[in-house]
């Protein structure tokens, strides 16, 4: 589950991540460090490589004497710790209402979700706890990109990321419903894993852009940690100029999502969560680094237990997905957009509200009518 309010960053025991100068020799440099019959490291039964990147690589099992001798090796750039990273849903009791919301500008609801493009052609990567492939609302739309839980089979355990999923993509609970969905497995069936496997998952997708220039992606973030992290700003802002839409939730704690990674990210799309009044859910982060709100209370969707299983969730977790599908449908129609450019619809394709039920909050964005109005517009290329 989420931090909660008081929830201090959580720091993974004896687990760091030690990044590279640019100019180092990778394979090189990891042999001497971790594996030559000089090194103390690889002498330790405890030792084993987390994950390998394109500019780290995370180990476990070194203490903190170790991680500082590490540090001062001409060829490492810096050693942090490893931090849990963790999803941001609130599980509530068992169609959905956020969908009905997202397509009309006004209360009350009217039953329906119009909807004229589906996403297709668009890919959206799911980083998150694993999807149920095999269930019916993804019609054999959801494959395994990459499996980043060694102990676990690229499937999900935890229901979190095949719910996320169904909202981004489902034919029955999704908004972009002809969308290609691909599983970055991350998190555990315990709904926690690290920011070294996020880091890992965002080089993966950022290489599967580069090797296929013309498809348009997204990323959902669904998760995230009570820490501030340049080096996943850094990341994400690789994966931004690559030409990938990020969009992340802002967190449940009730705070300033600035204090959360990824939340923080102003390259990303970082979402809040709003009740069916229109209001700000009362767990949902707020402040100057939320950029818009989707529905995120009481949101049915996929459950991992069943191909024909569905569920309610809560969280902003479930927020993020909304505008996930929505980016999706904007790329649809605009496949060389930016994702500055996709950004820029939908504030523009947004109701502009102030929002002082807590603390006050400017330029509260709620989606509205986002489908009706890409089929009465032409689109831009």
């Amino acid at each position: 589950m989420s931090a909660t309010a008081s929830s201090a960053p959580v720091v993974i025991p004896n687990q760091y991540i030690v990044f590279y100068t640019p100019d180092a020799d990778r394979a090189a440099t990891n042999e001497r460090l971790f594996f030559s019959s000089n090194s103390s490291i690889a002498s330790s039964d405890s030792f084993s490589v987390v994950h390998e990147m394109d500019r780290a690589i995370a180990v476990t099992g070194i203490s903190d004497a170790q991680s500082e001798e590490l540090a001062q090796d001409p060829s490492v750039a810096k050693v942090i710790p490893d931090y849990e990273v963790s999803i941001d849903a609130v599980q509530a009791s068992p169609y959905s209402w956020g969908l009905d919301r997202i397509d009309q500008s006004n209360l009350p609801l009217d039953d329906t979700y119009e909807y004229t493009y589906t996403g297709a052609g668009v890919q959206v990567y799911i980083f998150d706890s694993g999807i149920r492939k095999t269930h019916e609302d993804f019609g054999g739309r959801a494959t395994c990109g990459i499996n980043l839980v060694a102990t676990e089979t690229c499937t999900d355990l935890n229901f979190h990321g095949t719910h996320v999923a169904g909202t981004v993509g489902g034919t029955i609970s999704g908004v972009a419903k002809g969308v290609q969905l691909v599983d970055v497995k991350v998190l555990d069936k315990s709904g926690r894993g690290s920011f070294s496997g996020i880091l890992t998952g965002l080089e993966y997708v950022i290489a599967q852009k580069q090797n296929n220039p013309t498809i348009p992606m997204v990323i959902n973030m669904s998760l995230g940690g009570n820490v501030v992290l340049p080096e996943v700003e850094d990341a994400i802002d690789d994966a931004v100029n690559a030409g990938i839409v990020v969009v992340v939730a802002a967190g449940n704690s009730a705070l300033d999502a600035c204090e959360q990674t990824p939340a923080y990210v102003s390259s990303a799309v970082t979402t809040g969560a709003s009740n069916m009044d229109d209001t700000r859910a009362d767990f949902s982060n707020f402040g100057d680094c939320v950029d818009i709100y989707a529905p995120g209370v009481d949101i049915v969707s996929a459950y991992y237990t069943g191909d024909d299983e569905y569920a309610y969730a809560s969280g902003t977790s479930m927020a993020a997905p909304h505008i996930a599908g929505v980016a999706a449908l904007y790329l649809e129609v605009n496949p060389t957009w930016t994702p500055a450019q996709v950004w820029n619809a939908m504030r523009d394709d947004a109701v502009e509200e102030i929002q002082r039920t807590y603390d006050p909050i400017e330029n509260y964005f709620r989606m509205r009518r986002t489908t009706r109005l890409l089929t009465q517009t032409q689109p831009i290329s």
